[in-house]
């Protein structure tokens, strides 16, 4: 071999090397990026867990006083506490936690599940009720609603009413 072919195969080898280099740095930034964006994920998460634990003792606050006796309407201590449920609300809606709306919502399989389908002058496709409070943590559905659902106002021929 003469030094001029030696020169050329070191020069192709050494651009394969360099190739190789370049692949490798690219993996490591898209590597450190996805990282980074799985931590970022897990701190905006994090809380998912305890909120959900909690979730259910804010459900007995609102059955509670959606079921208060007439007579003790202004009573203090119910005001106190319906305060504490608002206070524990506010704390929940400071962490990102909203409720999952559906007052005149149509049906989305995203954010509710239907527990039952009523016959209703509402169109179909549409919330008759709300069974059980769905919530979501920032973007990210939490806790699906439990809805009832409108099934219009008759039956079609063939379809059972259960």
């Amino acid at each position: 071999m003469t030094k001029q072919k030696k020169t050329t195969k070191l020069t192709a080898g050494e651009k394969e090397l360099q190739n190789l280099l370049k692949r490798v740095q690219a993996d490591f930034e898209n590597y450190k990026k996805r990282a980074h964006r799985e931590k970022e994920e897990f701190v905006r998460y994090a809380n998912s867990d305890l909120i959900l634990q909690l979730l259910p003792i804010l459900d007995n606050f609102q059955l509670a006083i959606k079921h208060l006796p007439k007579e003790l309407e202004g009573n203090s201590w119910v005001e106190g506490i319906r305060h504490i449920e608002t206070q524990f609300e506010q704390i929940l809606k400071s962490e990102g936690v909203t409720k999952i709306p559906t007052y005149n919502e149509k049906y989305d399989p995203y954010l509710h599940e239907a527990v039952e389908e009523v016959i209703s002058k509402k169109p179909r496709g549409e919330i008759t009720e709300e069974v059980l409070t769905g919530y979501k943590l920032k973007d990210k559905v939490i806790r699906h609603s439990k809805v009832k659902v409108s099934q219009g106002e008759t039956i079609k021929k063939g379809e059972k009413n259960e």
